[in-house]
């Protein structure tokens, strides 16, 4: 196929395209973004209600977060499953790349935020998934030394453009010096810079495909409106970008009075080309055999023509039409409801009104001023001439506002109806208390439906076409190892014997009470794994996933790897050892614990009979000094008892004491036959602390 021919095709096939799109599609997207934004309906009254009812808005915000909550409350958005067992051992890294790629090395969460609003709004969104390679940088180094030099080659996304060696150290100075003259270089060399996977939404009224494709994998022809400024052009390398026109199809020009004025602009560097950026698919190389081919189409010529594997779009639709690529958007079949409420609620609106403002007839006869009766103010007078009855009467206006609000529920139901977002599944009527719990719990399980089935379109389509998309690109383009930083480890993997065919699979639910029983499952399934742990059918690798399926229903983030660890994480046990080796180091740990045992024995043995030798001579000495403590105290009590009975006979015998003799002192070692008559006991104790009072007074004073 010539150049000519080509260019024929190519224009053919966007002329129809664009034609398709533009003569129905464009308009109910503009449409749809109209009702959306809340703008005026073009059908208002001046001096009547002009309120427009929000109902895309409210269908198209309310359901947006039930879409993108399955796809981020977990670690994953996909994963991917091997074809065949060659591949088993790269799924998993595949996954937790590509997740990667999606969810951190590009802004996933808002990606997808403006995928599904395009959808739900436009009938479509578009996502483009594009590796960027930043040109390399060339970098010079001077007197490296050899084993630098090889450390520098080692890396793979370094080449060597030149390398000579060093003059830092001439000769004639290090042979002065008396030094060796090491061999240095002064080299000059080109490092390749990381390369990426760019994913960027389209805009669903920049996004072509030709009218006949049932799917996008068998469309021939898939791309967008794209703008540069001329500026732009040079900086990806072409040439004469003066000459190179806004392409002509259809309206594809940017407007005349913007036109207008960049053509008028001091600086033409800044002025914008519109140009046709995409893939279509022909047979160009003339083997028989079509191929996809990337084109970038200016109005006067194709930029650029190269040969692909494929397109690099992911596309998906809420509500799918059979054989057909654009289907429906949930806006949709809220339009003409949006209309219909907006009326109805205007009329209430402008029923409350007239109640609270009549329309009065006058009567000009009584010379009323008109200028009074207009000016409503409170409390304000009105001039006139007769009876005030007779001159100013407010005309009775039947009030419809309740059956307006009967209307504007009618709307409210067929709405939820058609698109299954409910009041009850967001949680805005308060009257769902007084409501059965089983009623609520039918309406909430069939619009959780309608919606799950949204749901699932857009992960087994876009969703599933996106990872499919950013594989591909990986396997083909990342051909050295990449290390990219996973829940806080660094990992490397090495994608060159990555498969691009691997199976996508996706695990998506929806509704509160859906995750509340699949969390309630899950709890009871574990009785169920801890017997079956105790009988050997399941193993840590089974006991991971369980938790991590627990945890990511639970919306604990990231808990696998925060509470446990993974199975390829677990250090290895040790190896078994040898059984007659394990026998013999057991005899000889129970010969020496018997060795042991009888030292011991004979220790424990020698100090006790060193200890009751020690008590014996202990006791013994004790007993002696005992004893000889007592003889001392019954020397002193004697001595002072037999001073303290002289003392007391002495006194006798000068007071003339008459009585019975009485043995005060009977066992003491005093005679027996002195007898002190009229003393008792008790004035000879008294009579011998007396003494022994004196004599200690007499020791303190002394001192």
């Amino acid at each position: 196929m010539n150049s000519d021919t080509f260019r024929n095709v190519l224009e053919r096939e966007i002329e129809d395209a664009h034609s398709w799109l533009a003569s129905g599609i464009r308009g109910e997207q503009q449409r749809n973004l109209q009702y959306y934004l809340g703008l005026p309906l073009g059908n208002e009254v001046d001096g009547r209600s002009q309120v427009v009812s929000w109902d895309v808005f409210e269908t198209i915000e309310g359901a947006l977060p039930n879409f993108l909550e399955p796809f981020f409350s977990g670690d994953h958005i996909g994963e991917f499953l091997p074809r065949g067992p060659e591949d088993a051992a790269y799924a998993e890294q595949a996954t937790e790349l590509v997740n990667y790629v999606i969810r951190d090395d590009n802004p996933g969460f808002l990606l997808f935020s403006d995928w599904f609003k395009d959808a739900l709004l436009s009938k479509l969104g578009v996502v483009r998934a594009k590796w960027v390679q930043p040109d390399p940088v060339r970098e010079e180094f001077k007197g490296l030394s050899e084993e630098q030099l090889v450390l520098l080659t080692q890396d793979p996304a370094v080449r060597v453009l030149e390398a000579s060696p060093s003059e830092l150290l001439q000769p004639e100075v290090a042979q002065a010096a008396g030094l060796q003259q090491p061999l240095l270089w002064d080299v000059t060399l080109q490092r390749r810079q990381r390369g990426k996977v760019e994913l960027r939404n389209v805009a669903p009224g920049d996004f072509l495909v030709n009218r006949s494709a049932k799917r996008l994998e068998d469309a021939r022809l898939v791309g967008e409106w794209v703008t540069y400024t001329r500026s732009q052009l040079t900086e990806m390398g072409f040439a004469d970008v003066a000459a190179i026109q806004s392409f002509e199809g259809s309206g594809a020009q940017e407007p005349d009075d913007l036109r207008d004025q960049l053509a008028e602009s001091a600086d033409r560097s800044l002025e914008e080309v519109r140009l046709f950026e995409g893939f279509v698919r022909c047979d160009y190389n003339g083997d028989g055999v079509a191929e996809w081919r990337r084109v970038l189409v200016s109005g006067n010529g194709e930029l650029e023509n190269e040969e692909v594997q494929g397109h690099e779009y992911a596309v998906l639709t809420p509500i799918k039409l059979p054989h057909r690529v654009i289907g429906m958007a949930l806006a949709d079949p809220v339009v003409e409801l949006q209309r219909l409420n907006s009326g109805l609620t205007r009329q209430y609106v402008d029923s409350l009104y007239l109640a609270n403002n009549p329309r009065t007839y006058v009567n000009l006869a009584a010379r009323v001023n008109i200028e009074d009766v207009i000016s409503n103010r409170i409390g304000g007078i009105i001039r006139g001439e007769g009876a005030a009855a007779d001159a100013v009467v407010p005309i009775k206006t039947a009030l419809v506002a309740t059956e307006s609000l009967a209307g504007i529920e009618m709307v409210q139901g067929m709405r939820e109806r058609r698109t299954g977002v409910t009041r009850y599944n967001q949680g805005l009527d308060a009257d769902s208390l007084n409501k059965t719990a089983t009623g609520i719990a039918k309406i909430s399980n069939m619009a959780d439906k309608r919606m799950l089935l949204i749901l699932r379109t857009f992960a087994e389509t876009g969703v599933k076409q996106l990872f499919k998309l950013v594989l591909r690109l990986l396997t083909q383009y990342q051909d050295i190892p990449t290390t990219v930083r996973l829940r806080g480890r660094f990992v490397q993997f090495d994608l060159r014997m990555w498969s691009p065919d691997m199976d996508v699979s996706t695990d998506v639910g929806l509704g509160t009470g859906d995750k509340a029983e699949t969390l309630m499952l899950l709890q009871q399934f574990g009785q169920f794994m801890q017997q079956a742990a105790q009988a050997g059918l399941v193993g840590p690798p089974q006991i991971y996933e369980y938790g991590k399926a627990l945890a990511k229903h639970a919306k604990l983030k990231g808990a696998g790897e925060k509470f446990m660890l993974a199975p390829d994480q677990i250090p290895p046990k040790p190896p078994q050892p040898d059984p007659v080796q394990v026998q013999a180091q057991m005899q000889a740990q129970i010969q020496s614990r018997l060795e042991q045992m009888k030292l011991q024995g004979q220790q424990q043995l020698q100090a006790m009979r060193l200890q009751a030798e020690a008590a014996e001579g202990d006791k013994k000495r004790a007993a002696d000094l005992q004893i000889k403590h007592m003889e001392l105290q019954q020397r002193d009590r004697d001595r002072l008892l037999e001073l303290a009975a002289g003392y007391l006979a002495a006194n006798a015998r000068e007071a003339g004491t008459m009585g019975q003799p009485t043995n005060i002192i009977a066992g003491s070692m005093l005679d027996q036959n002195i007898q002190v008559p009229g003393v008792t006991a008790e004035d000879l104790q008294q009579a011998a602390q007396s003494i022994e009072g004196m004599a200690r007074q007499f020791q303190e004073g002394q001192a």
